[in-house]
């Protein structure tokens, strides 16, 4: 972390919990497994994970990850688990004592008093701008993410927009859109969008906690990709 004081990173910290705990919920219902939560995904999209739960402050073991990966294997499931390594230490050795790998990433926090810094100017033909439900750039908007992803590493890809087409004609008819226009009604996602000539070359979204009853001030990721 950067950017933080130490004497509010514990505040931080427990204000992304509390975000990352209430986001699922709007789409998914919970297992309580004691340390461990599992989100289930209600309806189609990307499934969810199992995460510390919110407020535990016990221990938690390799058989505690193995109820979860047993109940995530019957539900036809990854065996995916996500958490804050400050936030919860020990949960990395349970879930290497079970048998799993461990991908570490990154918690990048920019801090309430740092400057923004200043953005270049967008490309000519280039307009960054949110992107409304009736919005016909959405699509591409919201398949940039799986074409960035398809490729390892952080590095520009190969893919342009021949293969941004496809990816969006090849999910057309999986109901993706259609759930994003719902949370994009009901207030619980932004997508935002650099768009050149008619298609989104950059896209990212925010999803917001507040409308699952819990208000998390300053606690609101973006994830970007293109």
């Amino acid at each position: 972390m950067t950017s933080v004081d130490l004497a509010d990173r514990r505040e931080l910290l427990d204000r992304l919990e509390q975000y990352y705990d209430a986001v699922p919920r709007s789409g998914a219902r919970v297992e309580d497994f004691g340390p461990l939560s599992l989100f289930i995904r209600e309806g189609q999209g990307w499934p969810f994970y199992a995460r510390p739960t919110l407020g535990w402050s016990g221990s938690v073991s390799a058989a505690d990850v193995n109820r979860v990966r047993a109940r995530q294997r019957e539900l036809g499931i990854p065996e995916s688990f996500e958490w804050v390594a400050e936030t919860a230490p020990a949960l990395r050795a349970a879930v290497e004592q079970a048998g799993l790998a461990v991908h570490e990433h990154p918690l990048m926090v920019l801090g309430p008093d740092v400057p923004a810094p200043a953005l270049p100017e967008p490309a000519d033909g280039v307009v960054v701008r949110t992107v409304g439900p009736d919005d016909p750039v959405l699509p591409s908007a919201l398949a940039v993410p799986h074409l960035a992803f398809a490729e390892s590493g952080t590095g520009g890809g190969a893919a342009g927009l021949a293969e941004l087409g496809e990816v969006v004609r090849g999910r057309a008819g999986d109901g993706s859109v259609k759930r994003a226009v719902a949370r994009i009604l009901a207030g619980l996602t932004c997508v935002a969008a650099a768009v050149e000539d008619n298609t989104a070359v950059l896209g990212g979204r925010a999803e917001d906690a507040s409308t699952s009853g819990r208000r998390i001030a300053g606690a609101r990721p973006v994830a970007w990709w293109g």
